[in-house]
């Protein structure tokens, strides 16, 4: 009778197990189309046999853990690309909006325009230097270019600003996501320690962690009571329920704006890809040019210093560089030679564009037409007793084609500098774009291999469910038919 009741145990095993297996496989089909979820497997085990006489007995089966189907190493290569992806996605997106603002890439309505028309215009006032209309005319243009340039400040530093409030919220949306990557590790840690799986917390954590990778580079690591443990630049962000806490403040080098640096230390969060990097890349610093004095000397010794490389990764800094220094040598320039030159009322040393804050630098935000010209008289054509040759004028319209200019080493003129430096952000968004399409389809590969391995499949589940239905019945019938051997005996050996 021993051995019908063992068979008994053997066949509640099987039972249980079947019923534990088709109980996964109806939460895997459930969650087919859950965003982040994982795929769960029984995994049964052949119990310890259990040894009589010479022969061994089996116990039945048992439900060793119900395990996730996923990849640690196709999840590690996901967000080390996701970072990747992220960074210049944002990279492109940005300079989407500076070509925007510069708007010479799209349209004949630029910068470029103006400038060649406010040239044009001292060529027209070289060959008839007494002309009202020629001098109102130059003042107009040089109005129009003045309030571009101004126009164009403004838009960029409105886009910084909005890059560095998104850096704001994203260091509060990184300390949240760390937060909660802590409480799910806590839970975590109390499920497993009385034997239960946290396999759907798991898919929690791992979908946080493919959102944090989006913001920041990421190295993640499971410790040895489960729980995982994030680091960012080399230091820890989550440490099993602990959290190292992300805060901003501002950096005097910085000007207004804003850095990123760890709670506790004060030291500046050190980065290699993702949102954040390139939110504070493309945001850059405050950027000026350094006069070195005054005189027409000291500008043409500050031009042969000037030269644009592009070489920062600070995006608009480098614009806005490349920007000042077209416009604090075109300013500073033009002065030097319209000062030395004569008016029609005979006045002398009048500058012809002035500085809206006289303690800043000529900049493309700093810069106006001395409103002391609106009496045009006042605009200096000719030489000092030249009896209007129109030789300040030409002198001036000649600057422009001077190879005043430097970029990347290379001289040139007004024109072709900005062209230059047109071209550069071009090739930046280009290059961001790029970029973008080979990293999309890099993550578009791992997310396919990732999909195949981890993916519930619904066809590959009804095969199980079949399967396991098919288990517990076979089980069932055993239990049955011991129940009848089981029965037969009672009644033998009580006489009915």
């Amino acid at each position: 009778m021993s051995s019908i009741f063992f068979g008994l145990s053997v066949a509640a095993s099987g039972l249980s197990a079947s019923q534990r297996a088709l109980n996964t496989v109806g939460h895997n089909i459930s969650n087919m189309d859950t965003e982040g979820y994982v795929r769960q497997q029984v995994v049964q085990v052949d119990q310890s046999y259990l040894k009589s006489g010479q022969y061994q007995i089996g116990r039945g089966t048992s439900v060793q853990t119900v395990r996730q189907i996923r990849s640690i190493f196709l999840d590690n290569m996901y967000r080390e690309e996701q970072s990747t992806l992220s960074y210049w996605q944002m990279k492109a997106g940005v300079l989407e909006d500076v070509e925007a603002a510069m708007n010479d890439l799209s349209d004949d309505e630029g910068i470029q325009t103006a400038m060649n028309e406010f040239f044009a215009a001292w060529e027209d006032l070289a060959n008839d230097p007494s002309s009202d209309t020629a001098r109102a005319s130059l003042l107009g243009y040089a109005d129009s270019l003045t309030a571009m340039f101004k126009l164009l400040d403004e838009q960029l530093d409105q886009i910084q600003e909005n890059l560095d409030s998104q850096i704001q919220s994203m260091t509060t949306d990184i300390n949240t996501i760390a937060g909660q990557i802590a409480g799910l590790n806590k839970e975590i840690a109390r499920a497993e320690s009385n034997g239960d799986n946290a396999n759907d917390y798991r898919d929690q954590v791992n979908s946080l962690l493919a959102t944090l990778s989006e913001y920041v580079d990421t190295k993640v690591s499971i410790n040895s009571q489960g729980m995982y443990n994030v680091s960012i630049g080399g230091v820890s962000l989550v440490n099993g329920t602990q959290v190292n806490q992300l805060t901003y403040q501002t950096n005097s080098s910085q000007g207004t704006f804003t850095s990123v640096v760890w709670k506790d230390t004060h030291q500046e969060l050190k980065l290699k890809d993702g949102m954040l990097l390139s939110l504070i890349e493309a945001r850059g610093e405050d950027s000026s040019v350094v006069e070195s004095g005054s005189t027409e000397a000291d500008v043409d010794s500050d031009a042969a210093n000037y030269n644009f490389s592009g070489d920062s990764a600070d995006l608009i800094s480098e614009i806005r560089t490349g920007l000042n220094i077209l416009v604090n040598l075109m300013a500073r320039k033009i002065n030097g030679i319209h000062s030395s030159g004569e008016g029609l009322d005979g006045s002398t040393g009048t500058d012809f564009f002035v500085k809206i804050d006289e303690n800043l630098p000529f900049e493309i935000g700093n810069i106006q037409v001395n409103p002391d010209l609106e009496d045009t008289d006042l605009i200096a054509a000719s030489s000092v007793g030249g009896s209007n040759d129109g030789a300040i004028a030409s002198e001036i319209m000649n600057f422009a084609d001077s190879d005043y200019f430097s970029f990347d080493g290379l001289t040139m003129n007004i024109s072709d500098y900005y062209a230059e430096l047109i071209g550069w952000i071009g090739t930046q968004g280009e290059e961001a774009d790029a970029n973008v399409s080979n990293q999309e389809a890099l993550v578009e590969q791992i997310q396919s291999n990732w999909q195949s391995l981890s993916s519930v499949s619904m066809d590959e589940e009804l095969t199980n469910l079949l399967k396991y239905q098919h288990a517990y019945n076979a089980s069932a019938r055993v239990m049955s038919t011991l129940d009848g051997m089981l029965e037969t005996l009672i009644q033998q050996m009580t006489g009915r």
